[in-house]
């Protein structure tokens, strides 16, 4: 599957150079998976369409930091369809939003699985979002390519502090946000998977 999208998003100039930059990795998109619990059923299921996100690859920093986290960046390539419009042949604004959440998401969930893959399921942890402060620079074209970043700019305990952006991938910023997410305590994760 992952050939797939790379072979279609490799036709825009822009996504191309940057799936063959050395500097990147393709890798799992985690959340375009179906899960047996239901997790990531909107972008694994209900985004899957043509009109929706019509491709999509991650691509992760081929060299691996020195620290707890492994990984602090992250960039996400979608061709995007035009079943996300909120004004004629715009992104509606709420699912922009809802891009940087996913970004900063795909970025937390790529360390703990690395976590857990290298060290046992004892590793494992959850995240949730806090706050997403959004700011729309220009408005989202769509049908077409965009460029979805985020950047762990600082871990403070449990709270993870990240940086995104909604970019053409000629550095044009269209949106951008500030995110913080917190580490569920195992025990209030464990009620809430009761639920």
């Amino acid at each position: 599957m992952m050939e797939a999208e790379i072979s279609k998003l490799s036709s825009v100039p822009w996504a191309a150079a940057l799936i063959r930059d050395q500097r990147w990795t393709p890798t799992s998109s985690f959340n375009r998976a179906s899960k047996p619990t239901g997790e990531d059923s909107f972008f694994a299921e209900t985004l899957d369409t043509d009109r929706t996100i019509r491709s999509m690859i991650t691509l992760r920093p081929t060299k691996e930091e020195d620290d707890d986290l492994l990984y602090k960046e992250l960039l996400v390539i979608l061709d995007l369809g035009d079943g996300l419009n909120g004004y004629p042949k715009v992104l509606h604004g709420g699912f922009a939003a809802t891009l940087l959440d996913e970004t900063c998401g795909a970025l937390i969930q790529l360390n703990v699985f690395e976590k857990v893959r290298r060290g046992g399921p004892q590793h494992s942890m959850n995240y949730l979002t806090a706050y997403l402060n959004t700011s729309y620079k220009k408005p989202i074209p769509v049908p077409g390519p965009v460029l979805c970043t985020a950047k762990i700019e600082r871990q403070d305990g449990r709270k993870l502090y990240i940086r995104a952006t909604i970019e053409d991938g000629a550095g044009t910023v269209f949106t951008s946000g500030e995110c913080m997410f917190v580490q569920i305590k195992p025990k209030l994760y464990a009620c809430a998977s009761l639920i």
